[in-house]
């Protein structure tokens, strides 16, 4: 997992724990549900109003959708959107979630959050590689060294089998967050597939030795083994 920070009205940011996993390990559920923690953290903190609790965008508690949405944007409820636009994406409707994200991108062009997010949308939900590649340099601009965006673009790079490029991508999000297990395992991997094995293997090490419960470290238990099997 990584962090993505979501910049929402008001001033700061709220740091959401997200997946940067296959959509088949529901990794826009744990997405969903860290967000709404943080944004309701963050709203209290800035002293931003929501409008309805949970996955509700407007005071009459309509379940969430593309619809009752747009009068979240009209009157700028930013962080309830982004939260219906999530919620969108976790039930596969990305059409409809990139549409709202989309709006709040516009609204908030500065956001390095938003625009890893919307990115990732494109990522998973369309053939649109192009706009979700533009949108992880947005963020990087927004701020240089944006480990999301960076985990996002190498994730790109490797679906694409441009391992060289990815494992660039994989590094630099290792430096500027050395403390996320997932962020090794990915660069390891991609290590591992372009014959780099004893690169690779002090970083599953690692992870096994800093994080031994954790998913990231069954993940290196996987590649280590991997290793150990290819051996003569």
């Amino acid at each position: 997992m990584f962090w993505v920070g979501l910049g929402l009205p008001g001033g700061g940011s709220a740091v959401a724990r997200t997946a940067m996993e296959d959509p088949k390990r529901n990794g826009w559920q744990a997405l969903v549900g860290a967000t709404i923690r943080s944004v309701a953290v963050l709203s209290v903190a800035a002293g931003i109003g929501l409008t309805g609790v949970g996955l509700f965008c407007e005071p009459t508690h309509r379940p969430a959708n593309a619809q009752s949405c747009e009068a979240c944007l009209r009157a700028s409820d930013l962080d309830a959107c982004h939260r219906v636009a999530l919620d969108l994406a976790a039930q596969r409707d990305y059409q409809s979630a990139i549409a709202i994200e989309e709006g709040i991108q516009a609204r908030l062009p500065g956001s390095s959050g938003i625009a890893a997010s919307l990115a990732r949308m494109y990522q998973l939900g369309t053939p649109n590689t192009a706009r979700a590649i533009a949108l992880y340099h947005t963020a990087l601009h927004a701020t240089p060294g944006y480990a999301p965006a960076l985990m996002g673009l190498g994730s790109v790079m490797q679906d694409k089998g441009e391992l060289e490029i990815a494992g660039r991508y994989y590094a630099r999000a290792v430096h500027e967050s050395p403390g996320q297990p997932l962020f090794k395992v990915r660069l390891a991997e991609v290590l591992q597939l372009t014959g780099r094995d004893a690169e690779a293997q002090p970083l599953l090490q690692e992870v096994l030795a800093r994080w031994p419960k954790s998913d990231e470290a069954a993940s290196a238990r996987k590649l280590l083994s991997r290793t150990t099997l290819a051996r003569p």
